[in-house]
């Protein structure tokens, strides 16, 4: 909630920007973020909720595990402040965040509400073109920032002792390349039908990859919003 509340703010004060210049707008849609290369903590022959093979615990080594995936979906809105043309493309920065959840684990069998949760913030460059139709418009995107995630985390499992391992979130250093397409529909509205996304996340901390599971996963993305600008922002 904390995450959230701060996005507003964020949001609310790039938005009283975008009334007062040009080439500026704000955003806010929906997103679909596949986080890959998670290996599977279930003790064989159980499977995770993903599908991916269990392993073999000896002492606290886990060997064995597969490797999956899991998609996190849910709420992403951002600004964008365009200021600078060379030739047919006009350059700019955005900023963008987002907060997303899943049902299933990529590292256990466990399911159920909230069992994935991914919060991330993000600022980047951005280069928008001009085409012959006047309202369609291709851009491109170049973002990195902070992303925490209990992703790559056990979910109810046991080493010695029968400890239970800690359900916590971890931060990590996010990038993450952006390609889409906007759509002209009304004089401050436009629409965002498709965009999509591919980067990388790394842990900052620890990298004991028998207790947290890979320090580096891959990230790729798809979504859609819809953009409110001024007039004069076109």
């Amino acid at each position: 909630m904390r995450f959230c509340k701060g996005l507003v703010v964020v949001l609310f004060g790039l938005g009283c920007a975008a009334a007062a210049r040009a080439q500026a707008g704000v955003y806010v849609g929906f997103q679909a973020t596949q986080l890959r290369g998670i290996q599977c903590f279930s003790p064989a022959p159980v499977e995770c909720a993903n599908g991916a093979a269990g392993g073999t615990y000896t002492g606290t080594t886990f060997t064995g595990g597969g490797m999956g995936s899991i998609s996190p979906q849910g709420f992403q809105a951002g600004a964008y402040y365009d200021f600078h043309n060379f030739g047919p493309m006009r350059f700019g920065l955005d900023f963008r965040g987002g907060t997303m959840h899943a049902n299933k684990s990529a590292t256990s069998s466990a399911g159920g509400s909230d069992t994935t949760v991914l919060d991330n913030a993000l600022l980047g460059v951005r280069g928008s073109f001009h085409t012959r139709f006047s309202w369609l418009n291709p851009y491109v995107q170049m973002s990195a920032g902070y992303a925490r995630s209990n992703a790559t985390l056990p979910v109810d499992l046991t080493l010695v002792a029968e400890t239970p391992l800690p359900r916590t979130e971890d931060s990590f250093f996010m990038y993450e390349g952006f390609a889409g397409l906007t759509v002209h529909i009304f004089p401050m509205i436009d629409l965002r039908p498709v965009e999509v996304g591919i980067g990388n996340m790394n842990r900052f901390g620890s990298n004991d990859a028998t207790l947290d599971g890979p320090s580096s996963i891959g990230v790729r993305s798809i979504g859609a919003s819809v953009v409110f600008h001024l007039p004069s922002s076109r």
